[in-house]
């Protein structure tokens, strides 16, 4: 029993060596089209720089994946990873490509006597609190400046 397997290229690396139909914008935004003959040599080139175009991609993707954290398909597209951008960024992307800000949850910060505030009253309480303490450095540093001086 004999099997035909078929070896499939992936991308633009065509398996048969027939003719390439160009297709050109011309006046009057017209199209034509033509054929042409590449070359062995030409097409040995195409499918090196896509062999080498391809090898590069999955370097970045695997180093998004380690390094960034980023969660991406096996062979991603520029869509998978711009969605995974955004997502890092904060945005959320719908299905139909639409953009918007993710919502932020309200977040709580419980204080030492156990009372619950928002992030607004934290970081206002926070400014607050530190005030003071730059105040004294700021007093220490011109008393410092000043007794040199003298």
């Amino acid at each position: 029993m004999e099997r035909n397997v078929t070896v499939k290229r992936k991308g633009c690396i065509k398996l048969t060596k027939g003719d390439w139909v160009v297709r050109r914008k011309g006046k009057g935004g017209v199209i034509s089209i033509s054929r042409r003959r590449p070359s062995d040599r030409e097409r040995e080139a195409n499918r090196l720089r896509e062999q080498r175009r391809r090898r590069i991609a999955n370097k970045i993707y695997s180093g998004l994946r380690a390094q960034g954290g980023f969660r991406l398909p096996k062979h991603p597209d520029r869509n998978d990873i711009l969605i995974a951008l955004c997502e890092q960024a904060g945005y959320q992307v719908e299905e139909d490509g639409s953009v918007s800000r993710k919502k932020l949850n309200s977040f709580e910060e419980t204080s030492e006597n156990g009372d619950k505030r928002s992030l607004k009253e934290a970081s206002l309480s926070y400014e607050i609190e530190v005030q003071p303490e730059l105040e004294e450095e700021q007093l220490s540093l011109d008393l410092t400046l000043s007794y040199k001086y003298m």
